[in-house]
């Protein structure tokens, strides 16, 4: 069997619809999805299935739908298909997801922390004062030098997404972005992009929220971990379950190291990268980051039915 890096999406990957055509075909996915609407207290299931997309596009509706349908994909990939993972890893609120099928909590405990990690990044910052630009071609280092000289207490822009060699994905105060955007125009990037989120994920900014989320994360109920995953923080496969409450409290305002994390389980020997949950963001970054391994993307049951073919 190859050594499998399976990788989780995180917000941003949702759609009306997903996750219904698992739900009619599998027992066991109805019966995460009725679970997952008993545990929140809501119709998680309509939500997904019907939208409307206003709804979805929720922060603390969006984490607990996208965590849902890519666990589900996950675990019809793992009960049909037999796929055992060599490494986890996840995008954001994906990592919630890998920990999710590494064991470390239960579907329900993972539903109630990316409810409530949603509803405090949501409250975290005035709406309309802070954001998040991608930066298509940076120089990382006049980037990070930017960001720097002109961030002062909560005027601040710092990166927040390290997802490829041609990607930076910057997080702040919208005016701090607006001029580290201004000020390396010509020479720090080819292309900025504002992107549409309802706030400054992984910024100095989302402490407060993290303060919040880490009294949630200590009523958790942790078990061992099956399967070593790779961390947003420090890029690190980790299978240490006691220092996930730690992990998890730093991610939420420290950047995302998602190029180095795919370097880290290429390093440790990955031959194939799946991509299990709704869009393909993860897989045209996998394919820039280690254009020499494979990586599929599956979420349909065309998709999962073809993982037979390259596992062997």
């Amino acid at each position: 069997m190859k050594k499998i890096g399976v990788v989780f999406p995180g917000q941003g990957s949702q759609y009306v619809g997903m996750g219904k055509e698992l739900y009619d075909r599998f027992e066991y996915v109805r019966e995460f999805f009725e679970s997952a609407d008993k545990a929140l207290d809501f119709g998680l299931a309509r939500l997904c299935f019907n939208g409307p997309e206003e709804e979805l596009r929720k922060t603390f509706n969006t984490q607990p739908a996208v965590l849902l349908v890519s666990y589900a994909a996950w675990a019809v990939l793992n009960k049909e298909m037999k796929v055992k993972p060599y490494l986890l890893a996840g995008h954001s609120l994906g990592e919630y997801t890998a920990l999710l099928a590494a064991g470390l909590f239960s579907l329900k405990e993972a539903l109630r922390l990316t409810r409530q990690r949603g509803l405090v990044m949501e409250e975290a910052c005035p709406e309309g004062s802070g954001g998040m630009a991608a930066l298509m071609g940076p120089d990382r280092q006049k980037v990070e030098d930017a960001c720097r000289a002109i961030s002062k207490g909560d005027y601040v822009a710092s990166p927040a997404n390290l997802n490829s060699p041609d990607q930076i994905v910057l997080s702040g105060d919208i005016n701090a972005l607006k001029e580290v955007v201004d000020r390396l125009k010509g020479e720090g990037y080819k292309k900025a992009v504002f992107l549409n989120v309802s706030g400054p994920f992984h910024s100095p900014l989302m402490r407060p929220a993290a303060e919040k989320l880490k009294s949630e994360l200590a009523r958790a109920v942790f078990s061992p971990m099956k399967v070593p995953v790779v961390s947003n923080v420090d890029a690190v496969p980790n299978v240490d379950s006691e220092m996930e409450q730690d992990l998890l409290y730093r991610q939420m305002f420290s950047p995302v190291r998602w190029e180095e994390s795919v370097r880290a389980m290429a390093s440790q020997g990955v031959e194939l990268f799946l991509e299990v949950g709704p869009g393909k963001v993860l897989t045209k970054l996998l394919k820039r980051i280690v254009p020499d391994i494979p990586c599929h993307h599956v979420e349909t049951m065309e998709e999962i039915q073809a993982v037979r073919g390259v596992l062997s």
